[in-house]
C-alpha cells in the first residue's frame, strides 16, 4: 500500500471515531442545543469519511481517467465532500446562532 492509502485510511477511521464520540454525546445530552448541532455535524463527518474511503479505493484500484468507474468514483467523492462540508458548516452555524441567542 502506498502512503496515500495509509493516510486516507487513518483519516477515515478518525472521522468515523469522531462521529461515534459525537453520537455518544448526543445520547447523553438528549434534545439540547448541542445535541441538535452535533447531529448535523456528525452526519457531515460521515459523508466526508465516506468520500475519503472512496478516494482511497480509487487510488488503491488505480483507476485511469478514461475509465468510467474512475469518473463515477470522482463524482461520488466530490458530491460526498460537498454535502459533508456543507452539513458541517450549516450545523455549526445553527448551533452558534442558538447559543448566541441564549446569551442575549
Amino acid at each position: 500500500m502506498t502512503i496515500r492509502i495509509w493516510i486516507a485510511s487513518i483519516a477515515a477511521i478518525a472521522a468515523i471515531v469522531a462521529s461515534v464520540i459525537m453520537y455518544q454525546v448526543v445520547k447523553k445530552f438528549g434534545k439540547g442545543i448541542l445535541a441538535e448541532g452535533f447531529r448535523y455535524i456528525m452526519a457531515g463527518i460521515l459523508f466526508i469519511a465516506f468520500a475519503i474511503v472512496v478516494d482511497a479505493l480509487q487510488t488503491y484500484l488505480g483507476f485511469t481517467n478514461q475509465n468510467i468507474y474512475s469518473q463515477l468514483t470522482f463524482v461520488i467523492k466530490g458530491v460526498c465532500f460537498v454535502i459533508g462540508t456543507y452539513t458541517v458548516v450549516i450545523g455549526s452555524k445553527r448551533t452558534v446562532e442558538k447559543l448566541e441567542a441564549l446569551t442575549k
